[in-house]
């Protein structure tokens, strides 16, 4: 499927558009940096990845204090169609269970089945959005970018 660009083009002032680009601040579009940040619990959900073939836990954190206040921070980790025997569906289940366990909410979280935890994953958001902060450790690279230190009442 081609794009027709030229459509874009007559939509916008295209002197006015470079302007804007070029005047833009670089810095806002950095990468957060490595390291340890105060954060909350943006959105936290089970859902279908860009390809809509498989589901994935994914997690927004927002930064709350410090040079990056108020920049995001993304956890992502697919938990269907997982077939290296390494990496199975069964562990990345775990592993989402037991990273959401570090969280220390009443909801306790297990695997019955994908509707049952998207639901459980639901249940554990609301109990830690705008109630809950933590202290984590953001390591972009990393296969567990963010990993809980330490959780707070906010």
């Amino acid at each position: 499927m081609a794009i027709d660009f030229s459509a874009f083009d007559q939509k916008v002032d295209l002197q006015a558009l470079q302007k804007e680009v070029a005047e833009a601040d670089d810095s806002s579009f950095e990468d957060v940096p490595d390291g340890t940040y105060i954060v909350g619990f943006e959105k936290m959900e089970i859902k279908l990845t860009n390809a809509k073939d498989k589901l994935m836990f994914a997690v927004q954190c927002k930064i709350k204090e410090g040079d990056h206040k108020g920049r995001l921070l993304f956890f992502n980790r697919v938990i269907s169609g997982n077939s290296s025997p390494k990496w199975t569906d069964g562990m990345a289940i775990k592993s989402v269970c037991t990273w959401l366990d570090k969280l220390e909410t009443e909801t306790i979280p297990e695997f019955v089945n994908y509707a049952d935890f998207a639901d459980c994953v639901l249940d554990i958001f609301q109990e830690v959005q705008g109630k809950v902060e933590a202290e984590v450790e953001w390591a972009a690279k990393k296969f567990n970018p963010i990993t809980i230190k330490e959780v707070f009442d906010c």
